[in-house]
């Protein structure tokens, strides 16, 4: 697929985000079943990109190429080293460090890693964003 996957993705965004304007605003309504195929194709779940939409709506504070770019990381990582199998499990939330826990005085840093570990093997809650 290698970089043709960011063209689907790029429009499914912002039809994710139409509907989420029009009041599609849970990720079973907001995409179709051929979208959700398409998501878990290249390793990205339902609620995550209801999560990007829906926080690019409500908060502006989402930049689409963060988005697109977080993704690709996350692709790549999903085709190449997991063969493009989903996770078995997902962690749990109590399996995270406080948001208080910290590292050589950075605080947040403990939890921000391993958030970042979960969401390339695709194990992050469905409660739980990253990006």
């Amino acid at each position: 697929m290698n970089n043709n996957w960011k063209k689907e993705f790029h429009e499914l965004f912002f039809k994710g985000v139409k509907r989420y304007e029009a009041g599609r605003q849970s990720p079973e309504e907001m995409f179709e079943n051929d979208e959700r195929t398409f998501l878990d194709s290249i390793g990205c779940s339902t609620q995550e990109m209801f999560d990007f939409c829906d926080d690019y709506v409500r908060w502006g504070d989402v930049i689409y190429e963060h988005v697109e770019e977080l993704q690709a990381v996350r692709y790549e990582h999903f085709t190449k080293n997991l063969n493009s199998q989903p996770a078995d499990t997902r962690m749990r939330m109590d399996e995270f460090p406080a948001k208080t826990d910290e590292i050589e005085g950075i605080v947040w840093l403990p939890r921000l890693i391993l958030k970042a570990r979960a969401k390339l093997a695709g194990t992050l809650p469905a409660d739980l964003m990253y990006g």
